[in-house]
């Protein structure tokens, strides 16, 4: 075929097709070079002999012929699968965990957790790994990772020593010894707080109960269930303050009192009232840093809900008034909410599907929002770490669809807060909702975009190496990143920036914000994105740098304790280990970190801690320390403006489907098939036994 040949008409099959474009399975033009080759500037080859199709007998016959005597098509599918490289790619992240001579633990976290990401970071900062032995039905040991981190404790939810020592001085108190100005400080911080990511009762109901908790009436005092309710929430509430040490003493008193109701799914007439234990006592886990247990408390009452039928709608009649309905409706879309976002924060496969519901949305109209967003989180959790991608450019067309949805929550935002997504801080109650909303949209933004950063941190790596070893596996492959893929990765990084910024700007105004210990999983999950990129890419820490130790300064502005004490000397451990210059050294702390109920701190305790020889380090590029815990007007606009999403189905952009590069397997040399394989497996933090996978 010449290069004088005109190109077939549209419509008309191409007898053959080049080597390149056979392997990419793309359309072939028919020239030479053809229009893939010569963009991607790639030897255009075509076979010269014409591949024979065997009939679907003659393959069968063949096949037959080539089993051996005894050997069934299963176990010769079997033993196919067991010598491909699969077996070698473990699935995620899990750390086995001595807890006493007679207790191991083994637990998982998938690829949407910042665990994951952290494992990635460690085994990129590990030159020379050692080698470990092969993995056990594919899941490898990480603990190494958590070792080096100081993050164990976390992984696997166990208590602090040091809080935990505070705690036990408490233990033999009556809880009726808690001064009732503490049980009302407790309350009000719950009740300004985590309240509203369940409020199943009205605010009063809550205060009426605590005062008949403290001064019964002969004839009225609390029942087991209502009594458990109220010392959760003052357990959770006290985590925000200087008296934290109630907090467990308080929640060993629930789980004796509830020992009786463990069998138990539900209780008449009201059905609600043995589920909604678990979502505060999911809040109280979280909030102490343990995941764990916060995953199994939502399992529970997952299923106790489904047992019970919360999942359907029920008629109205006499035992069901409207507001006994509400607050089915409330309970259930409540644990929806929550049982989502923290699946998808975890990596573990949820316990409830929309499909499965037959129940209206409840009326609160933060609720409400809460829910659509929970949408657009099953579908990153479906469509992008659930589904097999043959290719990235069909992954990011994805990943523009659920960026899209998320945009379409604006409007509603506006209508249940009465301001916009990047609206300045509110104060108080209304600031804490918006915050929740706020690094939730973010954080998915971020979850949903975050494999292209992962994906684009391996390529550098393996560009690097190539200069190292030329002529290896990656040497036929692209070697300029299409400028889509570098969108999805700014997409990532604003979103871990925008994530950093709301809560460095909440927490200076809000002490109710500042004192959440779960922001610094927003946190600790958007600094190490940006430490992952800067990592394969040193000329980018000047822009990032200025963000990771806004965050570090954040942290230090919280209480004492984990998982706060250990998210900031991870972070600081794998700053040291990028370069020494880059550790962060924090002002002076101020001595009364609690000063009032308003959280009011001096301005130089807010200043971001960043040395004179870090600032020389940073040099130009960096922005005022300052800026960060102010207006977002004193930053550059090109910081906060999340760039509008451009392809070929937007209508903006220049060039068609077919124009623009994609990216498979072969093309980055990869010994393994996107075909064959889900992004959980394609992203595993494990190193490959195989040395070019990446």
């Amino acid at each position: 075929m010449g290069e004088s040949s005109s190109s077939p008409k549209a419509g008309w099959r191409i007898p053959k097709a080049c080597q390149e474009c056979r392997k990419r399975k793309i359309r072939c033009n028919g020239l030479n070079p053809c229009q893939t080759c010569e963009k991607r500037n790639t030897s255009c080859i075509y076979r010269d002999v014409t591949r024979h199709r065997r009939k679907k007998h003659e393959y069968q016959e063949s096949r037959r012929v080539s089993e051996p005597p005894g050997v069934s098509p299963g176990s010769v599918q079997h033993s196919t699968q067991q010598s491909s490289v699969m077996r070698n790619i473990p699935n995620s992240v899990s750390a086995t965990h001595m807890a006493s001579p007679s207790c191991q633990m083994q637990l998982y976290y998938g690829p949407t957790s910042h665990f994951a990401l952290m494992q990635h970071v460690y085994r990129d900062l590990i030159s020379n790994p050692i080698a470990q032995s092969e993995p056990s039905g594919g899941v490898d040991e990480a603990g190494a990772g958590l070792d080096l981190f100081s993050f164990r404790r976390i992984f696997f939810g166990s208590p602090d020593t040091h809080e935990g020592s505070k705690a036990s001085t408490l233990g033999d108190v009556p809880v009726m010894f808690l001064p009732y100005e503490l049980a009302t400080l407790f309350l009000s911080r719950f009740l300004t707080t985590l309240y509203h990511m369940m409020p199943h009762r009205p605010k009063s109901w809550w205060e009426l109960g605590l005062e008949e908790l403290y001064n019964p009436a002969p004839s009225v005092h609390p029942d087991t269930l209502t009594q458990a309710l109220l010392l959760l929430a003052l357990g959770t509430g006290s985590l925000g303050t200087e008296y934290f040490a109630w907090g467990d003493v308080l929640l060993d008193r629930v789980k004796a009192s509830l020992t009786y109701f463990d069998d138990v799914s539900s209780l008449l007439p009201n059905p609600c009232s043995n589920i909604v234990l678990s979502n505060p006592h999911a809040n109280f886990q979280n909030e102490q840093g343990r995941p764990n247990q916060a995953f199994l408390c939502l399992g529970t009452a997952s299923r106790k809900a489904l047992s019970a039928g919360l999942h359907k709608d029920v008629p109205y009649d006499n035992a069901q008034t409207p507001e006994n309905i509400e607050e089915r409706r409330v309970t259930f879309w409540s644990m929806y909410v929550y049982e989502t976002w923290f699946c998808f924060h975890a990596g573990r496969p949820s316990s409830l599907s929309l499909k499965d519901f037959a129940i209206e949305c409840p009326k609160d109209s933060f609720l409400r929002l809460l829910v659509q967003l929970c949408k657009a989180i099953s579908r990153s959790t479906n469509e992008i770490y659930g589904e097999h991608h043959e290719s990235l450019l069909h992954m990011w067309r994805v990943a523009r669809s659920i960026s899209d949805d998320l945009r379409e929550l604006q409007p509603p935002m506006q209508h249940a807060f009465g301001f916009g997504l990047d609206a300045e801080v509110h104060g108080g109650s209304t600031g804490v909702k918006q915050i929740i909303f706020t690094t939730l949209y973010y954080h998915t933004l971020l979850l949903t975009f975050r494999p292209f950063l992962i994906f684009r941190g391996h390529w550098k790596r393996d560009m690097k190496a190539s200069f190292h070893h030329p002529g290896g596996v990656t040497s036929n492959r692209p070697t300029e990143i299409p400028s889509w893929l570098n969108e999805a990765c700014k997409h990532a990084l604003t979103a871990a920036r925008q994530t950093i910024h709301h809560l460095c700007d909440a927490s200076r105004t809000n002490d109710y914000v500042k004192q959440l210990r779960y922001h610094g999983y927003f946190i600790a999950s958007s600094s190490f994105s940006l430490i992952f990129d800067f990592l394969h890419d040193p000329s980018a820490a000047s822009s990032h740098l200025p963000w990771v130790y806004a965050s570090l300064q954040n942290l230090s502005s919280m209480r004492d304790g984990d998982p706060i004490t250990s998210t900031i000397s991870a972070i600081q451990t794998v700053l040291r280990n990028i370069s020494p210059t880059y550790e962060w050294i924090p002002y002076p702390r101020p001595a009364n970190k609690f000063s009032s109920e308003t959280g009011e701190e001096t301005a130089g305790s807010l200043a971001i801690g960043i040395s004179g020889s870090q600032h020389e380090t940073l040099n130009e590029h960096a922005f005022s320390p300052n800026a960060l815990f102010g207006s977002t007007s004193n930053l550059p606009p090109s910081q906060w403006t999340l760039p509008q999403l451009e392809g070929p189905e937007t209508g903006r952009s220049g060039e068609s489907s077919e124009d623009l590069l994609d990216l498979t397997q072969s093309d980055m040399g990869w010994n393994f098939d996107f075909s064959t394989m889900d992004l959980e497996a394609f992203f595993s933090v494990y190193q490959s036994a195989d040395a070019s996978f990446p």
